[in-house]
């Protein structure tokens, strides 16, 4: 293993992992998305649970896979095997894409077109226009009213992003982060709930492209890193890794080159168990529940379960890559033991175990460290939990 100043100018997380892993993880995803596309539809008979009638399982995917494609292809010029996998990806995306329902989707229900057109408009970007296709998605696009469907903030960055992909938008500016957005709210995994990580990764995407636009200035830059460690802490200690994956390219989005204790413990345990297993399982994924379905239904399930996680961790590879040779950028003097420290308190607080919580931080008053934002919030928790225990007491 080389030594820290060994290690190559933006590389993830302060590791010494370099341009040809991060190619050869990108081509091996883009080859797992090309292998399984074109079996969606027999997939689609074992997929479990209500649907959403205009985007579904299936669409969903095609839309992410769409995603995936286009954060290779940016990276993609001066390397063949990733170009190669890119264009056969956006291939096998073509019918699913640009299908007779979601053409006859888009004239019905034009704001359809900020979801199921989402794929169309991708793959024209990465270099496999359809004029007939566009003039639909346009009009679609020009007839649905704004307030349809009803959007988060986040949402509402989407929508942004995705129109200054059009033809004819900008991709000079910022993705603005409106009010009410949770970039604004300088949270930790202590206060927030699963919703509040999805929107937070998502504004993230939005709002930066993928990396290749600064944040809306508005934004503080270093409190959302703060933010994205102290999930990272309780997501490792999970075991999440698909949600470990969402947060390190965020950091990696919002400023290339970041780097600290909390992005290297998410990345090795992602790597590690890519490395040992060959692919990332989803949280939802459970062998007992894989071992008691038919064999014909097994491969459904398996990609069910994969397919998102695998995503994330090649948009992140795609991502780093991006940034190498940039500086080193470390947003915290973090240790591991922070890491240890925070995930402890945050599972804590969330099990409701105020006598875990006075034990941890009376340790860290004891040792005279100062508190992460993720401590000063479970001290704040564990103060709030024992008055209303007083107050209990006395009703």
């Amino acid at each position: 293993m080389p030594s820290q100043d060994q290690v190559p100018a933006g590389s993830p997380a302060g590791t010494a992992v370099d341009a040809t892993y991060l190619r050869g993880r990108m081509g091996e995803v883009l080859e797992f998305a090309v292998r399984h596309i074109p079996r969606l539809p027999s997939y689609a008979r074992h997929w479990k649970g209500k649907q959403d009638p205009i985007v579904s399982m299936n669409e969903k995917i095609v839309v992410e896979a769409a995603l995936l494609a286009l954060v290779c292809h940016r990276v993609s010029h001066a390397e063949p095997r990733i170009a190669t996998a890119v264009r056969e990806l956006a291939e096998v995306l073509l019918p699913h894409a640009r299908s007779a329902r979601n053409a006859d989707l888009l004239a019905r229900i034009p704001q359809s077109a900020a979801s199921i057109g989402t794929s169309h408009l991708l793959l024209d970007r990465i270099g496999f226009p359809d004029a007939r296709y566009d003039a639909l998605h346009a009009a679609a696009a020009a007839a649905a009213h704004p307030c349809v469907p009803e959007r988060l903030p986040y949402r509402y960055m989407e929508q942004r992003w995705l129109a200054s992909l059009a033809p004819g938008g900008s991709s000079r500016y910022p993705v603005e982060a409106p009010p009410g957005s949770v970039l604004y709210a300088d949270l930790t995994a202590v206060e927030m709930h699963p919703n509040d990580v999805y929107a937070l990764t998502h504004a993230v995407m939005f709002g930066t492209d993928f990396g290749r636009r600064a944040a809306d200035p508005r934004v503080g830059t270093e409190a959302v890193l703060d933010t994205l460690d102290s999930c990272l802490a309780l997501q490792v200690a999970e075991e999440n890794l698909d949600l470990i994956g969402e947060l390190l390219f965020s950091a990696a989005m919002l400023r290339p080159g970041t780097t600290c204790a909390y992005t290297r413990a998410g990345w090795d345990l992602l790597t590690g168990v890519w490395g040992r297993f060959g692919y990332l399982p989803s949280p939802q994924f459970s062998t007992p529940e894989y071992e008691r379905l038919a064999p014909e239904a097994r491969p459904a399930y398996s990609f069910q379960h994969t397919y998102h996680t695998m995503f994330v961790a090649g948009i992140l590879c795609a991502v780093l890559y991006d940034g190498l040779g940039r500086p080193p950028r470390p947003h915290a003097h973090a240790a591991p033991d922070d890491v240890a420290a925070d995930a402890a308190l945050a599972l804590a607080a969330r099990n409701h175990r105020l006598d875990v919580l006075t034990r941890l931080l009376g340790r860290l008053t004891a040792a005279g460290e100062p508190r992460t934002p993720t401590a000063t919030a479970a001290a704040r928790y564990l103060e709030l939990g024992l008055e209303e225990h007083r107050y209990s007491g006395y009703r």
